[in-house]
């Protein structure tokens, strides 16, 4: 069994995109476009955090610099009043991470969410006694996939990457597993493009909690 569990959030251990497409719209709507998104069109945007977002809403839409920093100040401004109005665990996971950490597995939440959103959604949702830290993405740092968050989380609790499986919903997930020499387990109830490729790039593949468990626990 693994010595360490490091999970995504947003699509992995909490559902939470239809406080995201709230955002987004009322962000749209504020800015004076004429567009909105429904929650699967939401699910196609998302990844590599917020600036990524708004990146994708503008592919292919004429827009400034001006446009874009506009969209995203609003956005994220939204993103943390309307953050977790809407969002729920999913079922069975609580109940999976009080069974893994009464077996003494450290248990650690790794996402591009804003580090102090992040914080404080988990403590909101999951409490404060089931996770050893939770760590989101702070300004200036590289956001996943790049490997800087895990390999922070890695030696600041002196864990080796053989110890620890990274758990996520998206192709971020498996790259940033990847990219930190984790094995990476896809869980596929969240975000991502769940293809045959992306299957087989991950160790291991959850399609229910059940899935999961029987992974973690093996």
């Amino acid at each position: 069994m693994y010595k360490a569990l490091l999970f995504d959030l947003d699509g992995t251990i909490l559902h939470s995109i239809s406080d995201i497409t709230t955002a987004l719209n009322v962000s749209l709507k504020t800015c004076g476009y004429n567009f909105s998104y429904d929650d699967d069109g939401t699910k196609k945007l998302i990844g590599m955090g917020a600036r990524n977002i708004i990146a994708r809403v503008f592919q292919n839409r004429p827009h400034t610099e001006e446009d874009f920093n506009q969209l995203l100040k609003v956005f994220s401004h939204n993103y943390k009043i309307h953050q977790g109005r809407q969002a729920t665990p999913y079922e069975g996971v609580i109940f999976l991470l009080r069974e893994l950490k009464n077996a003494g597995v450290k248990l650690f939440v790794a996402s591009n969410k804003p580090d102090h959103l992040a914080k404080a959604i988990v403590a909101r949702f999951f409490g404060e006694d089931i996770f050893d830290a939770v760590y989101g993405h702070e300004e200036g740092k590289p956001e996943k996939p790049d490997p800087y968050l895990v390999n922070h989380l890695l030696t600041t609790y002196h864990i080796a990457p053989n110890e620890a499986l990274f758990i996520g919903d998206s192709d971020v997930d498996v790259a940033t597993g990847h990219n930190s020499n984790l094995d990476v387990c896809l869980v596929t109830w969240g975000y991502g493009d769940y293809s045959n490729k992306l299957f087989k790039e991950a160790t291991f593949v959850a399609q229910s909690i059940s899935d999961l468990k029987k992974i973690v626990f093996a």
